[in-house]
């Protein structure tokens, strides 16, 4: 008895701890580049350990940041394209896509993030091999 307690216990402060992102909304700013995001569906967003959220107009962008800025701390997050929820990066599937230039003229290679590979797969007209986010990381430049 005394073990499903302790089992439940666990269990609560585990779902407690847990870091949520905070909604990221069109006409938020991105942190990095202070462009306007204007579509939430590629967006992105850096939780800090205090649970301030940080927005970013999408995953190359934050790559960016966290690549400029080795010990910032925080849950990165992206959004699932196919769903339209906050995933948590790591956790996700990257396709190789053109996305508008943050100066609004022409495009920029970027990212859209799946929580599923198979939708990732679906999804990447480009055909270049999926990626994950520590490599997306990794391979930032400014």
């Amino acid at each position: 008895m005394k073990a499903r307690y302790a089992v439940a216990i666990a269990a609560l402060a585990v779902a407690c701890s847990s870091v949520r992102p905070a909604p990221i909304q069109v006409g938020d700013r991105c942190f990095r580049c202070k462009a306007v995001i204007s579509d939430v569906r590629i967006a992105a967003e850096l939780m800090a350990p205090n649970n301030t959220p940080y927005p970013f107009r999408t995953p190359g962008c934050l790559a960016k940041y966290l690549k400029a800025h080795p010990g910032e701390q925080g849950t990165a997050f992206v959004t699932d394209n196919k769903t339209g929820y906050l995933i948590e990066a790591e956790n996700a599937w990257f396709a190789s896509v053109a996305v508008p230039a943050a100066d609004g003229h022409g495009n920029e290679p970027d990212y859209l993030a799946f929580r599923r590979r198979v939708d990732a797969e679906a999804a990447n007209a480009t055909h270049a091999p999926l990626q994950r986010w520590t490599t997306i990381v990794a391979t930032a430049t400014e």
